[in-house]
């Protein structure tokens, strides 16, 4: 989701809190999803080191498929990398390669550019729990979620890109440039992993049940596209990104070409899925499932890295770093700063939390917003939107939740736990080489208040966070919307 896009959400999100009320947290009973089972599939795991890399490896994959495409996002831009893989997308419809596109609705108006393409013969387009209001933008959605929020709250957070059932992406990343290094306003700072193997058949079944599910609907009874219209708006927006941004295709293309056989680990993984039932319970499947899978390690751990972008306790509470902290586990945590959050909503309750999470012991590390990622073509603004745990340097998370309320009780997740130790170092790697560039160290002061320390530099002051913010901040936490973010 761009800057402006996710501003404009949290607008509207405000207005709908205003005229309507957070939900609250469900009841869980102890024995929730008591009978979870998990199963180890074999796989292949590269983590893609590089931002380009991660939209290369896409249109590669594309490039070179021969049967079917299957795709879930959150999010899918009208911009220079969406409507490139989109053309690549028609162009093996073209061949005659079925392409299915699984898209969450908050973004989707009235997108006849993207509608055009459910025309094909060979690509169907499919919304999830859909809007009631389409051509009304952004204050039409507000009033549509407050009249209707039980049934709007729930959305679609699934990264999943499969191809000929061969090759799979999972991470963090939706389809835009901010995605990749490509935007000149603001970028976001991700991770995806390449998986083969076994491990791809649990994540097809997933994505047929919820292909074949009432939630969601084809984008063409929903938006209505002349017949015959020979994907006129499609092409023209494409053109005309392509004149604009000559430049971006190149280094995409050089990218491409410079493509080597990814040095993949042989790795053991376990899949966790949601349940479609969340739309009607809002209960924590995903969040319990994963827990239960991975409890005896959570209670074992010597030593925990969990990385997210927004940090606000379930309920009040920071129950896993509350069970980690019990058992002596040295727990470092990776989030944005105040100022490097692309959400505004966020800083207002994390502001709240910091010093807790300092008093438990957390070596906490705060992204900074000038932070520049040398595998972005632009460097722009930079928040941070990696989502991982990794557990004694042995056992990693890769998947599309939060970790937060709106993972655990109102979004669709899953995600894969990858044992290897090779592959965490990995990881560890990808998020901590550059340790004292792209972060702030936090730690506690004699009068216990938070000081925010880089090389040299050290500020109790939070660092590039206007005071301004602590009216806006104020107005949020008496919301008490925590269940929404």
């Amino acid at each position: 989701m761009t800057l402006s896009k996710f501003k404009t959400a949290c607008t509207v999100m405000l207005i709908a809190l205003v005229t309507g009320c957070a939900q609250p947290f469900p009841e869980v009973e102890e024995n929730f999803e008591a009978s979870w089972k998990t199963n180890e599939y074999q796989a292949e795991a590269y983590l893609i080191p590089t931002a380009d890399e991660a939209f290369a490896r896409r249109v590669a994959l594309v490039r070179n498929a021969t049967s079917s495409i299957d795709m879930t996002y959150f999010s899918w831009d009208k911009n220079t990398l969406g409507l490139m893989l989109l053309d690549e997308l028609k162009q093996a419809a073209d061949r005659g390669v079925q392409v299915r596109i699984t898209l969450d609705d908050l973004l989707v108006f009235n997108e006849k550019w993207l509608a055009e393409l459910n025309e094909h013969d060979n690509i169907q387009i499919r919304i999830f729990n859909p809007f009631n209001s389409r051509k009304m933008g952004w204050i039409g959605r507000a009033f549509d979620f407050a009249g209707n929020q039980k049934k709007l709250d729930n959305r679609l957070h699934e990264k999943y890109f499969n191809v000929d059932h061969y090759s799979m992406i999972l991470g963090g990343r939706n389809i835009g440039d901010e995605y990749f290094g490509f935007s000149k306003d603001a970028n976001f700072f991700d991770m995806d992993t390449l998986f083969t193997g076994d491990i791809i058949k649990p994540f097809a079944n997933n994505y047929e049940s919820l292909w074949a599910s009432e939630y969601v609907t084809p984008i063409n009874e929903l938006i209505y596209v002349k017949k015959g219209s020979d994907y006129r708006q499609f092409g023209n927006a494409y053109a005309k990104s392509t004149k604009k941004n000559p430049e971006v295709l190149a280094v995409i293309e050089r990218s491409i070409s410079r493509l080597q056989q990814p040095n993949a680990i042989p790795v053991e993984v376990t899949p966790v899925f949601d349940s479609l039932h969340k739309l009607h319970d809002n209960k924590p499947y995903f969040r319990t499932r994963a827990e239960r899978t991975i409890s005896e390690h959570l209670d074992s751990a010597k030593t925990a890295v969990i990385s997210t972008p927004y940090i606000v306790p379930s309920d009040g509470e920071f129950r896993t770093i509350d069970r980690l902290t019990s058992n002596n586990t040295d727990v470092t945590l990776i989030t944005n700063s105040s100022a490097s959050n692309d959400s505004g909503f966020i800083p207002a309750y994390y502001e709240e939390h910091r010093t807790e999470l300092l008093k438990k012991g957390v070596n906490l590390l705060e992204y900074k917003d000038d932070a520049i990622n040398e595998d972005h073509y632009y460097h722009a603004d930079t928040y941070y939107h990696n989502k991982t745990v990794i557990l004694d340097s042995k056992l990693t998370y890769i998947g599309s939740s939060n970790f937060d309320p709106r993972s655990d009780n109102l979004n669709i997740e899953f995600g894969v736990f990858v044992h290897s130790p090779k592959f965490a170092k990995q990881i560890e790697h990808y998020l901590l080489s550059k340790k004292s560039e792209l972060y702030w160290q936090v730690g506690l002061n004699k009068e216990m208040k938070p000081v925010w320390f880089s090389g040299d530099t050290v500020t109790t002051k939070n660092p590039n966070y206007s005071s301004i913010h602590k009216a806006t901040n104020w107005i949020f936490r008496k919301m008490n919307s925590e269940s929404e973010l």
